[in-house]
């Protein structure tokens, strides 16, 4: 993201950096705890579902993020590539459902529609912000 030059922009790498950093070990520990004890019932449903709340975080901290930015222009950016990586993955999500439900295909692989969202939320970010650069900036 684009934020790096102001403080609300700071915090929110700071807070994604946080989230990931707990989403690799969460994921590490439920990933163990599965292989080698083996666990049924609740009990597994709720290890699998721990990995997700800091990957759910991170919307979160974008939510904030676009609360505490004070610079108009880049939360336009910040919307917009929400926008597109959203529109992007519901169609995805909606012709792989299509496929599936009347030609048998595949589903998606786990965890590509997180990969579709933030992937295409960045690249959004990025052409924008080349994109809208005046001469004297390159």
């Amino acid at each position: 993201m684009s934020t790096s030059g102001t403080s609300a922009g700071k915090r929110y790498q700071g807070r994604v950096l946080v989230t990931m950093l707990l989403f690799v070990a969460v994921m590490y520990v439920a990933v163990w705890i599965v292989k080698h004890t083996h666990p049924h019932g609740w009990l597994l449903y709720t290890i699998a579902l721990v990995p997700a709340l800091p990957m759910l975080a991170t919307l979160g901290v974008l939510a904030r993020y676009l609360q505490e930015e004070k610079d108009e222009y880049l939360r336009l950016i910040a919307m917009r590539s929400l926008l597109v990586g959203a529109a992007t993955l519901l169609t995805v999500l909606v012709v792989n459902d299509f496929l599936r439900s009347m030609s048998g295909a595949a589903a998606i692989p786990p965890f590509a529609s997180w990969v579709i969202f933030f992937v295409t939320f960045s690249v959004t970010q990025a052409v924008q912000t080349i994109r809208d650069r005046v001469r004297d900036d390159a």
